[in-house]
């Protein structure tokens, strides 16, 4: 009600209150008058309050129209109708745009309640999972969502854990997804399921490519070795100093495959084999006899072996990352200089820890260490033969068994690689 209707309103309340005192005074019956105005102002009030009641029953109908305070009453009632039902549209609308947003979404997208129910799904994980609305809204999303090793994952998902999982296509070409948790409130997630088919099969292509050719070149590398060694033997004066340089290049090429190779069986496995207890006391012990092995005596060496703590994990991969960075360590320290091997059980987990007293790395080149064929500034890698591989390979294993390669290093006097493996891969 509006400044001038609340006057008006007061106006005709005091009018009609003189005129009762007026008729009361000419009547000579003060209380009768007053009395029987009462009771009509009451029974006024009952009236329109019995209409708002039926109004309310029944909102569709046309609101009742008054006089006097239940005027501005009704007038009130009506434009907070008004204000709802735009506001109602507006939702509406919003909530239609928010629905076509999420259905052209092409990723599958579902929305779970914090006791794992399904509040609501977009078009594209209907039409995945083969799920109905409203018919599978409340239910149990481990009970709608049948992938494999999915109920586990889903259990134990933190806000940001991934995994990838494969759907059962009946028949159909193969399907691999990737999932992913996000929480958006306390009692909310959504859970997204990303098809990464067409990216499996192009890396698929890319590591056969690299393996096929990788094989392709060995064999006549190893024909041009065979005869380069020959040439060495026999040490032509006048070349030499060429056939010396070409053997040199052609041992660095072989490397190179073998790592290449490394990392593609790595990169093959990384999701599909089986996991066992890995002895790593023992592994490590037969990486001390290679050690000793390469070293020939111009490094001071220590192992420090915690036995009895093993990982779960592939054994192959473990002994590939734990045998680069052993490696890594001796190629990268001068004669006299030491390497130390540490494998403990941490605060973090079990870790390795591999020490040298070496070249060292520029502290800018660090993060882009575990890149493929990336070799520093100092250009350490191309002095003692490196590939630039065997990094990317500790890579790949490390992420493979969820551990984090930490690295440590100051140039011209040493480095440091741990390998920190999570809790859950303990075995004693």
């Amino acid at each position: 009600m509006s400044e001038q209707e609340r006057k008006g309103a007061a106006i005709k309340s005091l009018l009609a209150l003189t005129a009762i005192l007026i008729l009361a005074w000419v009547v000579d019956r003060p209380f009768e008058v007053l009395t029987a105005a009462l009771i009509i102002y009451a029974l006024w009030h009952a009236i329109n309050i019995v209409r708002l009641s039926r109004w309310l029953r029944h909102p569709e109908s046309a609101l009742p129209e008054s006089h006097g305070i239940w005027s501005g009453i009704f007038s009130r009632i009506v434009s907070i109708k008004k204000l709802s039902t735009s506001q109602e549209k507006q939702f509406s609308t919003l909530l239609k745009d928010f629905q076509a947003l999420a259905d052209a979404f092409p990723d599958s997208t579902l929305l779970v309640d914090n006791k794992g129910r399904i509040s609501w799904f977009n078009a594209a994980a209907k039409e995945l999972f083969d799920l109905k609305q409203p018919g599978h809204t409340g239910k149990p999303v481990t009970d709608m969502i049948l992938l494999e090793g999915f109920k586990d994952w889903f259990n134990a998902a933190g806000a940001k854990s991934q995994i990838e999982l494969k759907l059962d296509s009946r028949g159909k070409r193969e399907t691999w997804l990737e999932l992913s948790s996000v929480q958006i409130r306390d009692e909310q997630r959504l859970v997204i399921f990303r098809d990464i088919s067409e990216l499996r099969d192009v890396e698929r292509i890319r590591r056969d490519f690299v393996t096929n050719v990788s094989h392709e070149l060995r064999t006549p590398l190893t024909v041009m070795l065979g005869y380069l060694e020959l040439f060495l033997d026999q040490q032509p004066e006048d070349t030499g100093d060429a056939i010396q340089r070409m053997h040199a290049q052609a041992v660095q090429m072989q490397a190179m495959l073998d790592d290449f190779l490394e990392l593609s069986r790595i990169q093959s496995l990384e999701s599909d084999a089986e996991e066992e207890c890995v002895d790593v006391p023992a592994l490590l012990t037969q990486l001390k006899e290679q050690a000793e092995e390469i070293s020939r005596g111009q490094h001071e060496l220590k192992f420090d072996i915690q036995t009895g703590l093993n990982l779960s994990g592939i054994t192959s991969d473990v002994e590939s990352a734990f045998r680069n960075l052993i490696v890594n360590a001796l190629k990268y320290t001068p004669g006299g200089g030491a390497v130390t091997v540490r494998w403990f059980d941490s605060r973090e987990g079990p870790s390795l820890e591999v020490s040298d007293t070496g070249i060292g790395i520029p502290k800018r080149e660090i993060p882009r260490l575990t890149e493929r064929f990336y070799r520093t500034s100092s250009d350490r890698g191309r002095k003692t033969g490196g590939t630039g591989l065997g990094l990317a390979i500790v890579k790949h294993v490390l992420n493979a068994h969820q551990a984090q390669l930490m690295i440590e290093s100051e140039y011209g006097v040493g480095s440091k690689f741990s390998c920190i493996f999570p809790v859950e891969r303990k075995r004693v």
